[in-house]
């Protein structure tokens, strides 16, 4: 029935396994809200942009604070080093090139040594490039910024301070923009996921249904979902800004020193490891823990479904007992994403303190000693002064900043993730009775009913001993107008029989026919249109007696939903409700008596006029005048229709109804026929009928 997934790896920093696979999926309900989605990366762009920005205030406060010498001074003399460095490397350059020239003539003899003055030319080209791009960078500084600062150090100071308050408003406003933009796509999504798997699960059959439980698929619809949308929000909001931050710290740190930047770097693969490892280890549990909660959700629907047995037998001990003990196992599932995702903190700061170390050491060195170089290995194209080591420093903790923050997100995206594939698998779900690929017309029933060594059984459930079958090669033919009462102890295959008719279910063997045409190859809809059904557990939805009735029929009239009312004996208790027809039943019919909820119901099928009524134990929990009432309905409804009736018992009533028994014993159908055949001929009938009368002598 869950179709299996399959868990394709897919190593990345946040190690998504079989996370990527899973949001793709989502990318069909993402795609509709792409403009907005895109903006808000836009404005995640702007923040990232403007925490950059914020952090490259510490070269110009270092260089006010610590050197005593005006931003003017310092751009100029930049300037003056690095038109110096252009000189002292153009004239090491044009030697490097006349001695390749000498090298050349020189022949074969001259071949070592000439690669290794080519090389040398290679790298003055290099240092060249870099001069001259700070030299025009700095000039460029120089010409359009520099006016504009002021020279006091105090009141270039002042400045910086303003500007950076400035750049965090407008941080905080794009982040703002951006969360409300990601919150409202998330919302529109969440909605749209929402709506297809109720679609789907409405197409589901009821036996795959009944075979999950309510309080699965409740959890699947609350929890799940929710925790689905946290994540997506995520995904959307941090998962988005805090990378591009890290990106464009990474950019600015390269500009300033771009290999220490990549020297910091040998620590990504070892993150993108761990967190590989941890990745798997979250979802697994994260699964395990929303698994828990659908049990505890199962606790609750026993319990409240229940309550007046739990209240009448004292069982309140009990089902706190229940809950006391899913609750403990559900906080053991959470306890191990919680040891999980405690160990992703401190494991990400300290592989990005490493980071930062392994970078600042030999930078430290470079500053201290006015060099370029270590152990001959080039580390900077110019000597670094403090303040562009404090700009590496802030450039690199910049990085682990949102590094950090996404190693705290980390385990609410896993546990989102992991949501995501149980709602992915109720969405790809198939029903167990499918539509045919070209449907058989299937006129209203005019001739017969026919089971056709019909064999059914319910499937077990885990570590359940195997179950006999409910039907076993049944065969019975129902004329078109008959009404059968379909008689027997509990569990003999009675309302199995008769749930075969609206398909909720398919015979494992065998085929059920209408006139001739299988139900297996006639459309659901125009079958399903011919039925109507009356079931012991009466089920009324939370609306007003009137529409209630009208379920059976959307587009009935006022007239045509009281003339059914009337019909089912329904008006006689409407008229002394003070709304009447508008007055709402309750949560399952609560308002209503027992005797008046099976009356509305009856009223329902009655109003569909169906080719073929289906009463599945209808009167089986009713007092006995509201069974007198239902009887004398069905008498003058059932005449030209044809009737399927489950019950344990006849009453004389309901004998003047019926054309025909069928009795079943143990998923067979044993004997047929009239009330008084049965009665000489049929031993199980005979106790049947005794035990009734028992019954109502005493």
């Amino acid at each position: 029935m869950t179709p299996s997934r399959k868990d394709a790896v897919t190593s990345s920093l946040l190690g998504w396994d079989g996370s990527v696979e899973s949001l793709a999926r989502l990318i069909p309900f993402l795609w509709p809200h792409r403009r907005r989605f895109a903006l808000s990366v836009v404005f995640g762009l702007f923040v990232a942009v403007l925490w950059g920005g914020n952090l490259t205030v510490v070269w110009p406060i270092v260089n006010v604070l610590f050197e005593e010498k005006s931003l003017q001074e310092s751009v100029a003399t930049s300037i003056d080093q690095y038109a110096t460095e252009i000189v002292v490397i153009e004239a090491s350059l044009s030697e490097v090139e006349q001695k390749i020239v000498d090298l050349k003539a020189q022949g074969e003899a001259g071949d070592e040594a000439l690669v290794e003055q080519m090389q040398k030319r290679a790298s003055r080209e290099a240092k060249l490039s870099d001069a001259r791009w700070y030299h025009f960078s700095m000039t460029w500084v120089q010409h359009h910024v520099m006016p504009h600062v002021p020279t006091n150090p105090f009141q270039v100071f002042t400045g910086i301070l303003f500007l950076l308050m400035i750049a965090t408003a407008l941080k905080g406003l794009c982040i703002f923009i951006q969360d409300v933009l990601v919150g409202s796509v998330v919302q529109l999504v969440v909605m749209s996921i929402r709506k297809q798997c109720f679609r789907r699960v409405l197409m589901l059959d009821y036996q795959s249904l009944a075979a999950d439980g309510t309080a699965d698929l409740m959890s699947r619809f609350t929890n799940d979902i929710q925790q689905m949308s946290f994540g997506l929000g995520l995904l959307g909001g941090r998962l988005v800004r805090e990378p591009l931050k890290a990106i464009i710290c990474v950019v600015l740190a390269m500009m300033v020193n771009w290999r220490l930047t990549l020297l910091s770097m040998v620590f990504v693969p070892i993150l993108g490891s761990v967190f590989y490892q941890y990745g798997k280890l979250l979802k697994r549990a994260s699964r395990r823990m929303l698994e828990s909660m659908s049990r505890i959700y199962k606790v609750l629907e026993e319990t409240f479904v229940g309550i007046k047995v739990v209240i009448a037998f004292g069982g309140a001990p009990r089902h706190r007992r229940q809950f006391h003990q899913e609750h403990k196992t559900f906080y053991r599932k959470a306890m191990r994403v919680v040891q999980i995702d405690a160990l992703t903190k401190p494991t990400t700061e300290l592989l990005g303190m490493l980071a930062v170390v392994v970078a600042m050491l030999p930078g430290a060195y470079l500053v201290l000693r006015g060099k370029t170089e270590i152990w001959e290995v080039r580390l900077a194209s110019n000597p670094m002064d403090i303040g562009q080591l404090a700009l590496l420093y802030a450039m690199l903790a910049g990085i682990l900043d949102p590094c950090r923050k996404m190693s705290t997100i980390y385990s609410k995206l896993k546990s989102s993730t992991a949501a995501i594939d149980r709602v992915l698998e109720l969405m790809d779900r198939k029903s167990e009775v499918r539509e045919p690929e070209v449907a058989t017309p299937l006129p209203r029933l005019s001739r017969s009913i026919e089971f056709d060594h019909v064999t059914y059984q319910y499937p077990n459930r885990e570590l359940s001993p195997a179950r006999r079958a409910a039907l076993e090669d049944v065969n019975l033919t129902i004329a078109a107008g008959e009404v059968i009462a379909i008689v027997g102890e509990n569990g003999c295959g009675k309302s199995t029989l008769v749930n075969l008719m609206p398909r909720f279910f398919d015979p494992e063997r065998g085929e059920v026919r209408i006139d001739g045409v299988p139900i297996k190859q006639a459309a659901l809809k125009e079958l399903r249109n011919q039925i109507g059904l009356v079931t012991q557990e009466t089920i009324l939805f939370d609306d007003t007696i009137f529409e209630n009735i009208r379920y059976g029929k959307p587009d009935a009239s006022q007239q045509e939903v009281e003339l059914a009312a009337e019909k089912a004996h329904v008006t006689s208790f409407v008229n002394e409700l003070p709304e009447r027809f508008a007055t709402s039943v309750g949560e399952r019919g609560g308002e209503l008596s027992g005797g008046q909820r099976q009356r509305v119901s009856l009223a329902r099928a009655i109003l569909r006029d169906p080719a073929l009524l289906i009463l599945d134990e209808a009167t089986s929990a009713i007092d006995a005048q509201s069974e007198s009432l239902i009887h004398s309905a069905l008498k003058d409804f059932v005449v030209d229709r044809t009737v399927l009736m489950v019950t344990h018992m006849l009453s004389n009533s309901l004998l003047d109804i019926v054309t025909r028994i069928v009795v079943m014993d143990e998923g067979h159908v044993i004997a047929t026929g009239s009330h008084e055949k049965l009665l000489a001929t049929c031993p199980q009938y005979q106790k049947l009928y005794e035990a009734r009368s028992h019954g109502q002598a005493a």
